[in-house]
Parts: structure tokens; sequence; C-alpha cells
């Protein structure tokens, strides 16, 4: 099977939800998902996709191109073999940042057509540890959200089995912060999973003192992310005076970052992005680093492919659902009692929605 065309199609989707930002005065109003169908001599087309808040049209001119002419004529199951080769193209100017964004898109596709040529959902030829997975939401509490807005929402999930939520913190008083986190507690009740994003966003001493305060008088599940990634002290000296995870990893862009927090005891759960990582095949080898540590990975955010990795992998135990790519698939993926269920047929087997893309699409 050789791979003949590589299609891109781009769709500014509406953002799922409004959100405070503390650094751009123009908040974005979409996202762009850039899709790609890799089309093969044989039966099967493979289905990618990648997402962004800005540069939408530079990840599809590197995706046309750039990476395409690098897999046409190629077998697609070489999926090792062509990411090295689209890395090098890029090694004088540099991997992280766009171009591992735009080749996410293609890595996606090319385990759409291995596991489709296998006859095997995804989940099922990366190990099937699981037919379903436990998930927490994502995307209910944003920075700046109205706590009871969150409850609201959460609330029939919680009902039906989904653990909880994360909460997304770091503003400019850090009071603010605490009295919405009591409050979305109080309103969840005590035995709901409740996480805490912070973005990095926290100096050190402002970590310290909000964790003692989070894992003391809320009581919370994990702390993601509370200060710079670059303050390695810090971290050592979070991790020693924690009990609940602290989880990093969502804007690490190689494995290195990844073996050096897990090295230092920095972190417990790992959270790499399939998107900023340049798809599933440099995260499963992040998955296998953290299975030697004994350390958990909970993908950030795209529940499309983490669903697949969270039943597919015995050390992913969850995935985070949100609905930021939702409105472009036909059947997106939803709790169903509390759980994620991958699609049971070959591939991923998710499809677009030809509704989303004739009222969206760019040409």
């Amino acid at each position: 099977m050789t791979i003949t065309r590589v299609e891109t199609i781009l769709l500014p989707l509406p953002a799922s939800r409004s959100r405070l930002s503390l650094t751009a005065p123009i908040l974005p109003s979409s996202t762009f998902m850039a899709v790609v169908r890799v089309h093969t001599d044989g039966d099967h087309v493979g289905l990618g996709f990648t997402a962004t808040n800005v540069a939408g049209q530079v990840i599809r001119t590197l995706i046309e191109s750039e990476l395409a002419s690098l897999i046409i004529g190629e077998n697609p199951n070489d999926n090792e073999r062509l990411l090295s080769k689209a890395q090098g193209r890029f090694r004088a100017t540099g991997w992280a940042g766009l171009a591992a964004r735009a080749y996410a898109a293609i890595d996606i596709a090319l385990w759409d057509l291995k596991s489709k040529t296998a006859g095997l959902p995804l989940f099922r030829l990366l190990g099937g540890a699981r037919s379903a997975t436990s998930c927490f939401a994502g995307d209910l509490a944003p920075i700046g959200s109205d706590p009871q807005q969150t409850v609201n929402a959460a609330r029939p999930l919680l009902d039906q089995g989904v653990l909880g939520v994360s909460v997304e913190v770091g503003g400019a008083e850090v009071q603010l912060d605490a009295d919405r986190v009591q409050q979305i507690r109080d309103g969840l009740g005590e035995s709901a999973w409740l996480g805490i994003s912070v973005d990095g966003r926290y100096d050190l001493g402002t970590a310290l003192a909000m964790a003692h305060f989070y894992e003391e008088d809320v009581g919370i599940d994990w702390l993601d992310f509370p200060i710079p990634v670059e303050d390695r002290v810090g971290y050592q000296r979070l991790a020693e005076r924690m009990e609940v995870p602290l989880a990093l990893g969502s804007t690490f862009d190689n494995r290195d970052d990844f073996r050096r927090a897990l090295e230092r005891g920095e972190a417990r759960v790992l959270r790499p992005d399939p998107l900023r990582l340049g798809g599933i095949t440099p995260l499963l080898k992040i998955a296998a680093l953290a299975e030697a540590y004994q350390a958990a990975v909970v993908p950030y955010r795209l529940p499309e492919v983490g669903v697949h990795l969270a039943c597919g992998l015995p050390n992913v135990p969850m995935a985070e659902w949100g609905n930021w790519l939702a409105g472009a698939f036909a059947a997106p993926v939803t709790p169903k009692d509390g759980k994620l269920v991958p699609p049971n047929r070959p591939g991923h087997g998710f499809e677009l929605s030809p509704e989303s893309v004739a009222r969206y699409r760019i040409e």
C-alpha cells in the first residue's frame, strides 16, 4: 500500500465557550482545525486532524507545501520512519511549534490507516487495555468563569458517572481563585474528582500557599502546571510538600522534557499534548517512558485521540473530555454512563460532519 495523495481541509470552528485571557487583548473567536485525508492506492483513506487558535492558514500551508511531499509514495504503515523524515526536514529551523502541530494531523491519519488496514479499532491496535475509560470534564471551568455555571453544567455529568472537572485558575487575585474553587467543590460535593490547572501562572511562593489550601481545605486530586516549567527547583519543592500528584507536560515539546521531569520526581502524572508533540507516535514513546517510572499518563485535551489511548494503554487511566472540536465530527465522542467509549470499528472511527465542512470550510 502506497500513499498517493494528501487532501487538506481548514475549518475555523467557533470557540466552544468564552474565556478570560490574561495576556491577549483580543480573544480568539474560533479554533482553526486543519484536517488531512491521506489517500492510498488501496481501499482505505486515513483521516487526521490538528488544531490551533492562531496561524491556521500557516498550518495548512506547511502540510501542503512541505509535509505532503515527504509522505507521498511511502508506505503509510511506516509511521516511525515518516516521523523521523519530517523531523529531519525541519531540523535546521526547529521542529517544535507549528511544524510538529501540522505533522500531528498526518500522524493521526497514518494511525487511522494502520488500524483500518489491520481491521481493528485504534484502541485495540494500541493494546486493548479496556473497552471504556473514565473521564473528567476539561472545558467547564475556564479561568474567569462563573462557579455556579460550572456546577450547573457539571452536575448532570457527575450524576451519570463522569469523575469531575478540571478548574482553571491563576487570575490576578488569588483570593478570587480560592473562593471560586471552594464554591465549585461545595457545589459538586466531596466525592467529585477535582483537578486544578494553573497554566504556569503562579510564582513559587503563591503556588506553595495555594497548594496547601487546595490540598488541605478544598481537597483536590491533582495540581496541574502550577509554576513556569523552567523553575525546576520550585517543582522539586512542591513535590516534596504535596501529597496529591503534580501533573506536568502540556507544554512540553519532546521526550527529554518528560524524562527530566520523571527523573527529578517533579511529576506523578504526565499530560502530553499529542498535537504539540507531533501526533500519536511520539506520545506512545512518552507513555512507555512513564510506565518505567510508574507514572500515570493523561493526554491533554483532544478526547478523540485520548479515548483510544486510555482504552489502549494500561497506564493511561482516564481521558479529558470537552467539546473543543466536537462540532466538526458527525458523531463526536460523548460520555455514556459516565465513560468514554471509543468507536468499535476499524480506525479511530471519527468522520467529519458534511454539514460542518460545508458551513465552515475555507477554500
